[in-house]
């Protein structure tokens, strides 16, 4: 079972250098869709210009940014195995993510 939060290898060679992981939004609830929603997990640039939906979280001692604004369904067969879990930084996403659907 895939779950909300876990964090995939990006499985994009083109993008990989810049978001080295994925992570998925979706509830593990829908695991019956062949796609599931993702948001890249970018390496911080040295401008930290990052707006309020995003999240900065520190993973595999590096500091990255989730990018919700740029979610993307995949699908699951491209997802590989899980290599870590942000379920810590929960209400962080879903504050992040009510501003993103609602502006507030």
């Amino acid at each position: 079972m895939i779950r909300q939060f876990s964090v995939f290898k990006n499985p994009s060679p083109r993008s990989r250098e810049a978001a080295p992981f994925i992570v998925v939004m979706q509830s593990h609830f829908l695991e019956a869709m062949h796609t599931v929603l993702v948001a890249p997990l970018i390496r911080e640039s040295g401008s930290g210009d990052f707006s309020r939906v995003s999240i900065g979280v520190r993973l595999l001692d590096e500091d990255l940014h989730l990018s919700l604004a740029e979610m993307a369904p995949i699908r699951r067969r491209d997802l590989g195995q899980p290599v870590a879990d942000l379920g810590v930084y929960e209400d962080d996403i879903r504050r992040a993510l009510d501003r993103l659907f609602t502006g507030f």
